[in-house]
Parts: structure tokens; C-alpha cells; sequence
């Protein structure tokens, strides 16, 4: 049988961070995340883990005879989506961009502005054992908030999709691993 049991990857563990725009990654993977203070974690996230989607549309071309020849790809989009638990600074700046906290006297006052266009640079950092992964997406934006629900039987959480949008070279985002498995020849 072909294959290894070592290769799949059940990432035990994960962290989803913020920065500006052009933010800098730490030096290396065994640097943790706050070694660049500009990158923000979200805080606890849910068993759900994250989830990444693709859309695009294609159209295909055909031959005499009803042979496909070709396929034209076009309208290319990823996002990718985590719920977050916690009702932090960093998850209520990315679901309210442009609006504002304040705290006097012990009280925190948010006042939530209608929504602006504010990209950003993210990452989700995975963990199995030792291995890491990182995946920095350079140029991100949060585009949808599920529903929030807040009640007694259920966790207030905020379900957000990052719109991953390409760079100059259109580079979506760039992984960063120690795998052995995955090792390039």
C-alpha cells in the first residue's frame, strides 16, 4: 500500500492573527507570533477550526464532436473563515472596522459605526506535535460576520470570512512549514 501514516496532519492546535498591511512575519518559525507586536491574536477559537473556499467561474470549450478542448477559469476568489469565542479588541475591530473603543472610569464604552473597507495582513497558525504551519495571507479584508447570537445556552461567538485578495505577483497567500514529509527535493 502506498502511502504513509505519518503524512496526514490533525492540527491539534491553532491561532488566528491580525496586522496592518505589510506587517512582517517573526524571523522564523520558532519565533512565536508576538515577537512582532503589530501581529494581534483573535484568542480562542472553536473546535470548528477554519475552513477555506475557492469560487470561480470557468467555461468550457468544445470540438467538433462535443470533445472538450479547453477551460477558461476566471473571477477567482478564496476566503477563508474561523469563528472566534472571545469578545477581545482585536475581534471587535475586525468586526466593526472603523469603529471605536473607549474606557473611563472602568467603563467601556464601543460606539459601532457603519462598516469601512480596512485591509489587513493575516495569519493562522496551525499545530500538530511539532510540526507548524503558517499560512500569511498578506492581503486580507473581513467581508461577512455570521449571525451573532447572545443568549444563555449558546457561546456568543463571531463567525468572520477573510476575503484573501492577490498581490502585485498574484500571490493569494504563502504557507510556511517544518513538515519533514512535505520537504521539497
Amino acid at each position: 500500500m502506498a502511502g504513509s501514516t505519518d503524512n496526514p496532519r490533525l492540527w491539534e492546535g491553532a491561532d488566528f492573527y491580525a496586522a496592518p498591511s505589510g506587517t512582517a512575519l517573526p524571523v522564523n518559525l520558532d519565533a512565536l507570533m508576538s515577537t512582532v507586536p503589530a501581529w494581534k491574536a483573535v484568542g480562542l477559537l472553536s473546535e470548528d477550526g477554519a475552513s477555506e473556499s475557492r469560487d470561480e467561474d470557468t467555461s468550457d470549450f468544445y470540438g467538433w464532436g462535443g470533445k472538450l478542448i479547453r477551460t477558461k477559469r476566471s473571477k477567482h476568489k478564496r476566503s477563508i473563515k474561523v469563528t472566534c469565542l472571545e469578545d477581545n479588541l482585536t475581534v471587535f475591530g475586525l468586526v466593526n472596522p472603523g469603529s471605536t473603543v473607549t474606557t473611563a472610569t472602568g467603563v467601556n464604552t464601543r460606539t459601532v459605526k457603519i462598516p469601512r473597507s480596512d485591509k489587513q495582513s493575516f495569519v493562522l497558525e496551525l499545530v500538530d506535535g511539532d510540526i507548524t504551519k503558517r499560512r500569511h495571507i498578506p492581503i486580507g479584508e473581513v467581508t461577512e460576520v455570521g449571525e451573532v447570537t447572545l443568549s444563555e445556552s449558546d457561546l456568543q461567538a463571531y463567525e468572520i470570512t477573510v476575503t484573501i485578495y492577490p498581490d502585485s505577483a498574484d500571490v493569494l497567500y504563502v504557507d510556511y512549514d517544518n513538515d519533514p514529509q512535505a520537504t521539497a527535493a
